[in-house]
């Protein structure tokens, strides 16, 4: 099946090998509306649907999957490779799709559950409007810069008085304080957007003691503890934790032919945004270890490859640390260090006193006890 936003096309192959499977019939340009009563009328009991990834995928394998059958999603990149440079259309796409899955060469997606995938679009909110904030304040530097201003020292720009200094920085004609009120105005809202996500994704890693293990973990916080929690979904699926790391993409590329070759950089495959996220991670324990086991052995690494490789080999530790932690195989937890301290203090800032209030809690501190006891009750 080859899906769009309102329509799709389909073919139905019956045969068991990619190149003598026979189309026995194609259904073309059909309205996205009539995939139901599409379903009830050309798909029988034991049929596979298989579907290319795209937007709208998962939420067409959920519709197939509630009529009872099954229903499959594969990687696009792999699917992409194959097809007739002259020739492109649905109706081939779809007889494509289904040759590609039964040679087995493309990759299956996994269909994330209804939490997973409602976490990814919670992260991806908030990554958004972590853009959108940056964004917005390049935009005050850039106007100030175009006008030969320098950035003002202690400037908050995301409270009432940063705009107030900027206003008295010069004398700005009517427009200009315009064009500065509206700067300010987009920032402020995309900075009240971030808070919101933020609050939200903090509130989730404190509620559910899973993600708040992650926690324990040098180098990760809430937010990167979400995002394995929301892009790994069941880490059942992932049998080894070299597995988890293929999947992030921290793997190093293999080319070995003949005599020649070997390991170079990251593959770059796999889930750009944890990997990401991970290298960040990385960077801010090779920084910030103050001395601890994986900063030592980080920074020896660091004097003799490289800075580039230690990151990617200590986020490569990380996710294997996650892997073992996930799967209940980590060392229990007997007490609450003061790093540990100062990243449950900042979950509790991130979700807020008055919404705390609103949940009954007296204070920020009697909420960070709380989140210590958790900790310490499922080590």
């Amino acid at each position: 099946m080859d899906a769009h936003p309102t329509m799709f096309s389909a073919a139905t192959l019956e045969g068991r090998d990619a190149a003598t499977a026979r189309v026995a019939v194609v259904h073309d340009r059909i309205p996205l509306e009539q995939l139901d009563r599409w379903l009830e009328r050309h798909v029988r009991s034991g049929d596979v649907i298989i579907l290319e990834a795209s937007g709208n995928s998962f939420a067409i394998v959920e519709r197939i999957r509630a009529k009872g059958h099954k229903a499959v999603v594969l990687e696009s990149a792999s699917v992409g490779k194959i097809g007739r440079a002259y020739c492109a259309t649905d109706k081939l796409d779809a007889i494509k799709i289904a040759r590609v899955w039964l040679s087995g060469l493309a990759h299956v997606v996994w269909t994330p559950d209804e939490k997973s995938a409602a976490r990814r679009e919670v992260f991806f909110s908030y990554r958004n409007s972590v853009k959108d904030t940056t964004r917005a304040r390049n935009r005050i530097w850039a106007f100030l810069n175009q006008h030969g201003l320098r950035r003002p020292r202690g400037l908050r720009m995301t409270l009432g008085c940063g705009k107030d200094r900027v206003l008295s920085l010069r004398t700005w004609t009517p427009m200009q304080q315009a064009l500065i009120e509206d700067l300010f105005d987009a920032l402020w809202h995309a900075e009240e957007r971030r808070k919101k996500f933020k609050a939200i994704i903090a509130q989730e890693v404190a509620s559910e003691e899973a993600i708040l293990q992650l926690v324990r973990l040098t180098g990760i916080r809430d937010i990167i503890a979400f995002a394995l929690t929301a892009f790994i979904g069941d880490i059942a699926r992932f049998r080894t934790p070299k597995n988890l790391v293929g999947y992030i993409g921290l793997n190093p590329r293999v080319s070995i032919s003949g005599t020649g070759g070997g390991t170079g950089p990251l593959a770059h495959t796999g889930r750009s945004d944890l990997r990401a996220l991970l290298i960040q991670a990385a960077q801010s324990v090779l920084r910030y270890g103050n001395g601890t086991a994986q900063h030592r052995w980080a920074v020896a690494l660091k004097m003799r490859k490289g800075a580039n490789v230690a990151v990617a080999a200590l986020a490569r530790k990380i996710t294997v640390a996650c892997w073992y932690l996930m799967n209940g195989l980590f060392t229990p937890l007997t007490e609450v260090t003061a790093q540990l301290s100062i990243k449950l203090h900042k979950i509790a800032c991130s979700i807020g006193a008055a919404r705390l209030k609103e949940s009954g809690y007296a204070s920020i501190s009697e909420f960070q006890h709380e989140l210590f006891q958790k900790l310490l009750s499922t080590a």
